[in-house]
């Protein structure tokens, strides 16, 4: 027997699958909350210890930087000279000795270079502080606090750094020098978890501080790089084969990166203890519950299995068992259900085989009466058919009628359309002519002002001609004179030559006279030419104007018969107009009449059909009558052999 189909296995893995399931899901979220938890505590430990070196380098930085502003506003190019300079250099070296973390404080000079520090320390003769990076940078930006990057004191091997500032006088520029050992001891004593460790880098990606590599050495691995971009941030990274988690944060005054690292291993180990605890917890939770499961599943099987074991025996046929009852809950509810279905079942039994005899006697009975009904439908169903046929050739008859209406409608609707438009057209024709007659009467009006205005301007350009001969009548006159008054003076230089000297006074009179004459003689004959003109563009005018009245005559002749033409037109529309609307409003009438007798004829269609229809409806009827009962008789025959197999089939039962 296959396992899946005993309910015992089926309960057990559901029971299994229930209690392990959520078991193991709630233990890997508790473990991985716990290891969550553990994982933020040892990161936020990191983090405060980062923060906490971050605010030493800010404790070793930031006092320096005060010192170097109260000494930039006290010291003055008058503490350079000799006699006042023992003086700067006891506030030096009291300064030395309060602050053993400075290596030395010194002061450069702008005017003549001079160096003086505490404590003393042999220079070179050609040492110039000006153009040490310390004095360039602090001249260039004076005000602002300069600090060097680290670097390895001469003779000391120590790191340190340089802190200056320009004087505010613009004399120089006073610095101090501090050792980062003391920095460099806290950050190595730092632990970031089990065995992490915490370092320091400058802004040239430089060591200040690490527990194995010397400080001033480059961070060449790909991982310090990222540290570079961003101002804090967290790093996973592989290194000997081991995975590491580092964070990082930047320094706002020197811009130094600080940074813990460690294993990350160490979270998975921390987190361990829990793992182990939750599966421990796991296992007892399961076992437990599998032994509450087993008293559970084996309290459900048992009724179950009896319940089975008694339907087993029901479907045999032997409705005499009975279950017996042990529990008030849903199984034993489900066994007194089966107890009263059985005592059902047996009371339907015995009904069953009572009425099995009774319709057995009743199937005969409607067997006889169902052919005589079947026999007497038949006769019936074809008188129906004949009346069903007649009807159709009528309805056949009057659709022809109806559509030869519908037709004839279609056709008079056309008329009386084409009638109306008709009626529209020559309405509208006749306000045209009109408007036409008017339109030409308005012409003929203008033409005869036109008439009028081309006469007067005809008699006004022949009048022009006249004038233009007169004028040329006197400009003969005028170069008959002129050529006179030329002659005569000509005569009258021949006199003055033959004068002499007498003469002169009188030949120059004559000269100016004849250049006199000569001049209008030239005036006279462009007068000529230009009358000559005028009296040709005359004679072409009078020409023109000769046609255009002749023309405009023309027109009005033609206007005037235009305009009779016009008057017949409109007289022969005026007179159309009236029988047009008149035929308009008689194809109208007949339309509607047309339409009257189509509608009558399609009702008259509608109720042949519909008599047509319910003809076809009784004879179908009819018919389904008669197969109907037709079914009858034989479902009477089929309803007696069922009946009796239902009295061999009852009798199988033991009650």
């Amino acid at each position: 027997m296959n396992l899946f189909n005993n309910l015992r296995t089926k309960l057990i893995i559901s029971f299994a699958l229930i209690l392990i399931v959520p078991s193991i899901s709630i233990g890997l979220l508790a473990y991985n909350s716990a290891k969550n938890a553990v994982e933020y505590e040892i990161i936020d430990a990191s983090n405060q210890n980062i923060n906490l070196l971050n605010s030493l380098v800010d404790h070793t930085i930031y006092p320096k930087i005060n010192d170097m502003n109260v000494f930039s506003e006290t010291i003055t190019a008058s503490l350079y000279d000799e006699e006042a300079s023992p003086e700067l250099r006891t506030e030096f070296a009291q300064y030395a000795r309060l602050h053993p973390e400075a290596t030395s404080i010194f002061v450069g000079t702008e005017e003549d270079g001079l160096f003086i520090q505490e404590p003393q320390v042999a220079m070179e003769p050609d040492y110039d502080p000006r153009v040490r990076a310390w004095y360039t940078d602090a001249m260039q930006q004076k005000g602002e606090i300069i600090i060097s990057e680290p670097y390895i004191a001469a003779g000391t091997d120590d790191m340190v750094i340089t802190v200056s500032k320009a004087i505010q006088d613009g004399s120089g520029v006073v610095a101090v020098s501090v050792h980062l050992n003391h920095l460099q001891e806290l950050i190595n004593s730092v632990q970031i978890g089990d065995e992490g460790y915490a370092i320091l880098l400058d802004k040239n990606q430089k060591f200040i501080s690490h527990p194995t590599i010397e400080g001033g050495t480059e961070a060449s691995e790909p991982f310090y790089e990222q540290m570079y971009g961003g101002d804090t941030g967290e790093i996973h990274y592989q290194m000997d084969g081991h995975a590491k988690h580092m964070t990082f944060v930047t320094n706002e005054v020197t811009g130094w990166k600080i940074g813990g690292t460690m294993f990350s291993e160490e979270i998975d180990i921390a987190a361990s203890s829990i793992f182990n605890t939750t599966l421990i917890v796991i296992g007892i939770a399961v076992v437990l519950g599998g032994i509450v499961v087993y008293f559970i599943i084996g309290s459900i099987i048992k009724p179950i299995r009896n319940l089975k074991d008694t339907a087993v025996t029901v479907s045999q046929g032997n409705l005499s068992e009975r279950i017996e009852i042990k529990s008030n809950d849903e199984i034993g509810q489900l066994g007194a259900a089966f107890n009263e279905m059985q005592s059902n079942l047996r009371t339907l039994i015995q009904q069953v085989d009572s009425s099995a005899d009774q319709v057995a006697a009743s199937a005969e009975e409607l067997t006889a009466s169902a052919e005589e009904t079947s026999a007497a439908t038949s006769q019936v169903a074809s008188s129906i058919q004949s009346v069903a046929s007649s009807a159709e050739t009528q309805t056949t008859g009057l659709d022809k009628n109806s559509q030869s209406l519908d037709e004839l409608s279609i056709g008079v609707v056309r008329i009386a359309e084409s009638s109306t438009n008709v009626a529209e057209l020559t309405q509208n024709t006749t306000m045209q002519a009109e408007e036409g007659n008017e339109a030409l009467q308005n012409t003929i009006n203008q033409m005869n002002s036109i008439q009028a205005s081309v006469s007067e301007s005809n008699t006004m350009i022949q009048s022009l001609s006249d004038r233009s001969k007169e004028i040329s009548t006197i400009l003969d006159v005028i170069t008959g004179i002129a050529e006179q008054t030329n002659l005569l003076a000509l005569n009258a230089a021949i006199e003055a030559a033959r004068a002499g000297e007498h003469g002169k006074g009188f030949a120059v009179v004559a000269d100016e006279v004849r250049k006199l004459a000569e001049q209008s003689q030239d005036s006279a004959k462009q007068i000529f030419d230009l009358i000559q003109g005028i009296q040709k563009d005359t004679e072409t005018s009078v020409e023109k104007m000769s046609l255009v009245t002749s023309n405009v005559n023309d027109g009005m002749t033609i206007s005037h018969e235009a305009l009779a033409k016009f008057g017949e037109i409109l007289s022969s529309m005026r007179a159309i107009t009236p029988q047009v609307q008149e035929v308009s409003a008689t194809a109208e009438q007949m339309a509607a009449g047309v339409q009257e007798v189509n509608s009558t004829a399609n009702e008259l269609a509608l109720i042949a059909k519909g008599n047509s229809a319910t003809s076809e409806e009784v004879a179908a009827s009819t018919e389904e009558q008669l197969a109907s009962m037709e079914e009858i008789a034989s479902s009477a025959k089929s309803l007696t052999e069922m009946a009796e197999e239902l009295k061999m089939v009852i009798s199988k039962f033991r009650y």
